[in-house]
């Protein structure tokens, strides 16, 4: 640990969560695409949702609008996993797909592991 809220509080658990989510999204698309899948994906970025909106006063003010646009990605993303699961409600092997209105800021996610990468 380095002692320092910005790396072991916010930085280093976001990190972990790029890569959890990398490798469930792996996961999603060799597996069909199907609900079990997707459900694993929706716990992880709704955690890092959580983790952003309670920690990520931690940042520089340069990186508060990367925080901010995963922010607004993963909120974009839920509402529309949440509407789909609810009209829907598939069964764990059923296909889950849908086309989400914001894309994901994968230059934000650059931007934080640089300087997670920096710090520790």
């Amino acid at each position: 640990m380095t002692a320092d809220p910005l790396t072991d509080e916010l930085l280093g658990p976001l990190c972990m969560h790029f890569r959890s989510a990398r490798a469930a999204y792996q996961d999603y698309l060799a597996n069909g695409r199907s609900f079990l899948w997707a459900n694993s994906l929706r716990r992880l970025n709704s955690a890092a949702r959580l983790l952003l909106l309670a920690k990520g006063h931690l940042l520089p003010d340069e990186l508060q609008e990367d925080a901010t646009a995963l922010i607004r990605h993963y909120d974009v993303w839920l509402t529309l996993w949440d509407d789909l699961a609810e009209h829907n409600r598939p069964a764990l092997d059923d296909a889950f797909v849908f086309e989400t209105r914001v894309s994901y800021p994968g230059d934000a996610e650059d931007r934080l592991r640089g300087l997670y990468d920096k710090l520790r």
